[in-house]
């Protein structure tokens, strides 16, 4: 009996070994992209260099990941995609609305993790009028909608109406 108590008690050690670990990298992580961060850079009316082949008036509902990828992950770019494609699609009050998947760790893409300061895969939707960047909204509840598909694609659009009825 003693021999079993040993081996848990060395067992739970090890897990809380490890789980204390992935949270102190973690808290490092969160610090160095706090303090990288301009602390004028508050408002998301900061725009972003303009995508190529943004047309007037367009919204892009922008999917940001990295190369490594989980189910979760993937599934976050299908339903985004579905929300754009089958709510989004024939446009809103004259914006053009797109869905882009955006690999931030590919040469040239990452700018945009400081440009929306994102620590995360995200979506963000992001306006254009006449090539030009305007504001941009992050769309926080997407990890929290994930497990339920109606709720996200109407999540992501009727946040992406709201982004574009703002004046």
């Amino acid at each position: 009996m003693t021999g079993r108590l040993l081996l848990k008690v060395l067992l739970f050690g090890f897990i809380a070994a490890g789980v204390g670990s992935m949270l102190h990298k973690s808290a490092l992580s969160r610090a160095a992209a706090l303090k990288a961060r301009p602390a004028a850079a508050a408002a998301h009316a900061a725009p972003v260099k303009a995508s190529a082949g943004v047309s007037q008036n367009t919204a892009v509902v922008y999917y940001f990941y990295t190369n490594t990828r989980c189910a979760s992950c993937t599934q976050l770019e299908a339903y985004t995609r579905e929300a754009v494609e089958t709510l989004l699609s024939a446009g809103y009050k004259g914006w053009r609305v797109e869905f882009k998947g955006v690999n931030v760790e590919e040469p040239g893409n990452e700018h945009f993790t400081q440009d929306y300061r994102l620590e995360s895969k995200a979506v963000i939707v992001q306006k254009f009028s006449g090539g030009k960047p305007l504001d941009w909204v992050k769309l926080d509840k997407v990890w929290i909608l994930l497990g339920d598909n109606a709720a996200f694609v109407n999540y992501v659009a009727a946040e992406t109406r709201q982004a574009l009825d703002k004046k």
